[in-house]
């Protein structure tokens, strides 16, 4: 089942990719499909198809996945039991150490514990407490259904996040420091702060114009500023969390851990020096009719760059000896006078780290392809 080049020195976390949903969302470009045009034949397909990928990488493995994160889509169209039987399957070695599902607020109900004792984190998109904001992001989720599935988290054992939208276009920042504010009161463990983008052939590209970069950094410095406040750290370019609630399974990817996606679409990552980048059929139908891993295979070089795409995003960087022992070279002779053609305020260099600050953060693109260009 694994390819050769899986390190079974090191954690391997499992990701599962729920392409249904009640409808796409305007600004969405993910791959998902309405689960009202799914033949339920088609759904059984998919569990069945589902169930067997885990069953047979458990097989291999032999031992718990570090992590585990059931995503979409929307996964709660499937309903608990068949989340269930999922999360069954995926721990049949061993509980995860973090265990997430996401789910839209109208599909959040008290039955939710019954994915415990296998379910540790839930991570409920929320976009936003206002009813208009919803409605330009073309959301099926109204306040009611908000405020409903973030009461039942704040009142479970699971740790939740919640998911916030900014720089939406006729709302000033204060729109999303109100959104902040509500949604803290219910407590949450993690925020992820998503700055808006309009994607090619979006509903709301077609209809609306973006903010523009001025607008995006005013509204994310506003927000930081105040989740801050609110004590949740930035840790990650759009992630904030209490001490201790950090999302494990993220920073497996942020990291490039290894990881197997299964699902329409879902992406993998194995090995340490060299990854090996795979990818499942991109459409249901052809994980229907054909669920097989594409493999690419990177390059050291390659590797790397995936490297500086990922640890970059976070406030922990990169780590210089992790680096030498990954790539056999050391960090400060490679990037060096890359590092010094940049801003000093927006990074951290130590000796034992190298990572970004929050003006870092703004301006990530530009400093990772300055970087890139040292290899």
């Amino acid at each position: 089942m694994l390819p050769e080049r899986i390190d079974r020195t090191k954690p391997l976390s499992l990701y599962i990719h729920v392409p249904f949903c009640r409808t796409k969302c305007d600004y969405c470009a993910f791959y998902s499909v309405p689960y009202a045009c799914v033949d339920e034949s088609e759904v059984q397909r998919y569990m069945d198809i589902l169930i067997s990928e885990i069953r047979a990488l458990s097989d291999d493995w032999q031992q718990p996945f570090r992590t585990i994160f059931i995503g979409g889509g929307n996964p709660g169209m499937l309903g608990y039991e068949r989340l269930g039987r999922i999360l069954r399957e995926a721990c049949r070695n061993g509980f995860a150490e973090e265990c997430t599902i996401e789910i839209n607020p109208e599909n959040v109900s008290d039955d939710i514990i019954s994915l415990s004792p296998y379910l540790t984190r839930v991570s409920v998109g929320i976009q936003s407490m206002d009813s208009a904001v919803l409605k330009m992001l073309g959301r099926n989720a109204d306040i009611a259904s908000n405020e409903k599935a973030l009461s039942i988290l704040s009142a479970s054992p699971f740790d939740f996040n919640a998911d916030i939208m900014t720089a939406v276009p006729g709302f000033a920042p204060e729109a999303t420091l109100r959104d902040i504010e509500k949604i803290a009161s219910y407590s949450p463990d993690h925020i992820s702060l998503y700055c808006l983008t309009f994607e090619e052939g979006t509903p709301l590209a077609a209809r609306a114009v973006p903010i523009g970069d001025e607008g995006e950094r005013n509204a994310l410095l506003a927000s930081w500023s105040f989740l801050a406040d609110l004590g949740y750290r930035h840790y990650e370019v759009s992630n904030f969390a209490r001490e201790g609630k950090e999302c494990m399974h993220n920073k497996v990817y942020w990291d490039l851990g290894q990881y197997i996606g299964f699902g329409p679409g879902a992406e993998s990552s194995i090995g340490y020096g060299m990854a090996l980048s795979m990818r499942e059929p991109e459409s249901l139908d052809g994980y229907l009719s054909k669920p097989e891993l594409t493999c690419y295979p990177l390059s050291a070089e390659e590797t790397e760059e995936e490297v500086l795409l990922t640890s970059l995003r976070t406030v922990y960087g990169i780590d210089k000896k992790e680096y030498s022992i990954r790539f056999g070279k050391d960090f400060d002779t490679t990037y060096g006078s890359r590092i010094a053609m940049l801003d000093s305020r927006s990074y951290m260099n130590t000796e034992e780290r190298f990572s970004l600050t929050e003006q870092g953060f703004l301006i990530l693109d530009r400093i990772i392809l300055e970087m890139a260009m040292a290899l």
